[in-house]
């Protein structure tokens, strides 16, 4: 595509948005033709590349889909994990202890788990009740290995000797895959920070990790040139009011080492539903259209399978429902555990804490699983209504 024809084309885009301003009907097209831009525009001008190291997402689930993740605590452990091994290291120093050995004393360092700092960055994570996403920045190549596999087998020791049980606890080896391209981090974020206990927190300023870095991603919302559209703010409107399309669910399947065909199926039967029909507000059409010109001036680069730590597999064909499709799928159900010795939980009417409260769940209620939202399950109610409860106190049932 030669720079005049681009240009002329984003006259278009922009023209389209100001007309969507008045007319909300015309923002599916604009939505689709956005975002069909923003992955075939050519990328010799622009500069995605990390010239600090490479992005890598890193995935691993639990053995025949088990949880590995039961309670708070657990997740706390790993978190605890994450920390010791990316954060600076303590002063030798300040490390010693004295310890007796036969009756002597002796002042000395005791064993200290590896440390990978300033060799891997956490830019963000994801921890789901049997599977974890890392997104690291590699400033150091061959340091992944070494740090995934001690993670996990550290993790695994712990979990196996807390719950009594015996023998692998995850899968197999950790799937991987290094990502050279900006638009592919951006919504590889926006995937992790829906689904599970994550970095989200850290990202929109309600909680502050030194081992976690999220300006990598932020910076790219400083690019542009209005003001509208930059910060944190602008990057919160992108998690919790962009909705992919196709192309952008084609490029999630190869970077997430998931399948996104079924969430695509549920995402289009709730807008299938009768009773959603709101219109599109004027503050989330205009966070829209700023996304979709970020991602446009972004571009779409290579994607890069680590061969080393990924089978390569055909990436499942799309499913798209007709209106009058009926599609069978297997119902996904929690179960409520209450670990903090409360008594019994909300149920709330949006995904946030100061949200209306419609309902109370006790320990051992059990509930149809609808969707993922920022740290939050919805699910659906004995009226057919749904509602949210937080993730920390919820568990996936085994499938039966």
């Amino acid at each position: 595509m030669s720079a005049g024809k681009t240009s002329v084309l984003k006259k278009q885009i922009i023209l389209l948005l100001q007309q969507t301003s008045t007319d909300n009907n015309k923002m599916p097209l604009a939505r689709s033709l956005l975002s069909s831009l923003a992955l075939v525009m050519p990328a010799q001008s622009v500069s995605g590349t990390n010239p600090d190291g490479l992005y890598c997402h890193v995935y691993n689930r639990g053995i025949e889909h088990k949880i590995i993740f039961n309670d708070e605590q657990d997740y706390n452990v790993f978190l605890g994990y994450l920390k010791e091994y990316l954060s600076a290291p303590a002063d030798p120093e300040s490390s010693k202890k004295v310890f007796s050995i036969r009756g002597r004393a002796f002042r000395g360092t005791p064993h200290q788990p590896k440390n990978y700092f300033n060799k891997i960055e956490l830019v963000a994570y994801s921890l789901m009740p049997n599977h974890f996403h890392l997104l690291v920045n590699l400033k150091q190549k061959d340091a992944l290995q070494g740090f995934i596999r001690s993670l996990c087998t550290r993790y695994s020791m712990y979990f196996n000797k807390k719950h009594q049980r015996t023998g692998s606890l995850f899968q197999g080896p950790y799937k991987s895959i290094l990502i050279r391209d900006e638009t592919c981090v951006l919504h590889l974020t926006r995937y992790l920070h829906t689904h599970g206990a994550s970095s989200y927190p850290e990202y929109v300023g309600t909680r502050a990790t030194p081992w976690v870095k999220p300006a990598a991603v932020l910076s790219y919302f400083a690019r542009t040139k209005t003001d509208t559209f930059k910060g944190v703010r602008f990057y919160k409107d992108f998690v919790e009011k962009y909705q992919p399309g196709p192309k952008e669910i084609e490029l999630l399947e190869k970077i997430t080492l998931e399948d996104m065909t079924k969430q695509f199926e549920s995402r289009l039967q709730a807008k299938n539903k009768p009773d959603v029909g709101t219109r599109i507000k004027a503050s989330e059409l205009l966070a829209a259209s700023g996304i979709f010109l970020i991602l446009l001036a972004l571009g779409v680069r290579n994607i890069m399978g680590s061969t080393a730590k990924i089978t390569p597999a055909p990436s499942p064909t799309p499913i798209v429902l007709s209106e009058t499709a009926d599609v069978k799928t297997p119902k996904t159900m929690l179960i409520i555990k209450i670990t903090d010795g409360s008594e019994s939980v909300n149920i709330r009417q949006k995904p946030t804490v100061g949200s209306n409260k419609i309902g109370e769940a006790k320990e051992g209620d059990t509930f149809e699983f609808v969707s993922v939202n920022s740290g939050w399950y919805e699910i659906k109610l004995a009226d057919e209504s749904t509602g949210f409860i937080s993730a920390r106190y919820l568990e996936v049932m085994p499938e039966k």
